[in-house]
């Protein structure tokens, strides 16, 4: 990963509700130590253990936990206690947030590289990252190179994703673009065809985490649930089922046998 050697911050901070709600100068000055800390990356997620934390910011660690809850409850961080990560919520949308395709390819080769991460943490920074950068993309001119480089880049990482966390990765992103970026649906969707059709909507999950399940997919298991029940029939202590099933009649062997018979 790329050594970060100074930081970015905008002049807006300044004039933020929410860093102008903060309690005291101090938890201030603990929310920009973070910014600044040798620890820190281009991705704004970083393992950054409270005893760091404390020497970087010449304060006790009781304080760090202190100002950490009011931060994560202004919505300006989060924190992992289990792998010690800490994520800049927001990073993404500041000067922070990459501008050409060199950048976005370099920053998922970052993400890649990243190890004992939350994974909702990370799935949440990448959604804010692929936000980010479509945002940043529209602006290009419609001819230029650097779309199709980006392109790539995105469907391969984002189909990852979706095969590493299952459906609650895009959920996550959905909810991003809902939230900050609506205007990035249709760019987003062209390389990562498992958002909904629909365009953007909040999607409920049943379940916290990673084991959401949509209503739409609740209604499809329980059609295949029925249609199994449907084709099966009880003939004395051994169920035979009354019609070849799809995946039965589908099967490599199947398609054989049927072959074999011409």
């Amino acid at each position: 990963m790329a050594v970060k050697h100074y930081a970015q911050i905008e002049f807006d901070l300044f004039s933020d509700p929410k860093f102008r709600g903060l309690s005291s100068n101090d938890v201030r000055f603990i929310y920009l130590t973070a910014h600044c800390s040798k620890l820190s990356n281009y991705l704004g997620i970083f393992r950054y253990p409270i005893e760091i934390w404390s020497y970087d910011s010449n304060v006790k660690p009781a304080e760090i936990q202190a100002a950490l809850s009011e931060l994560e409850a202004k919505g300006l961080v989060e924190y992992d206690q289990d792998t010690q990560t800490l994520r800049l919520i927001g990073w993404f949308y500041t000067l922070n947030g990459p501008r050409n395709g060199n950048q976005m390819k370099g920053h998922i080769k970052s993400f890649l590289g990243l190890s004992r991460c939350d994974p909702e943490m990370l799935c949440r920074s990448v959604a804010e990252f692929t936000v980010s950068s479509f945002s940043a993309a529209s602006l290009w001119e419609n001819d230029s190179p650097e779309h199709r480089k980006v392109n790539d880049a995105f469907r391969t990482f984002l189909k990852y994703l979706h095969f590493k966390f299952g459906t609650g990765f895009g959920e996550i992103l959905e909810n991003e673009i809902n939230a900050s970026g609506k205007d990035t649906f249709g760019a987003i969707q062209a390389v990562f065809h498992m958002l909904s059709s629909g365009g953007p909507s909040t999607v409920e999950p049943f379940r916290k985490g990673f084991e959401t399940v949509s209503k739409q997919e609740m209604t499809g298991e329980e059609n295949i649930k029925n249609q199994k029940k449907t084709n099966v029939v009880h003939d004395g202590k051994h169920i035979v089922s009354a019609s070849p099933l799809s995946e039965t009649m589908n099967s490599r062997l199947a398609m054989e046998a049927r072959g074999s018979q011409k």
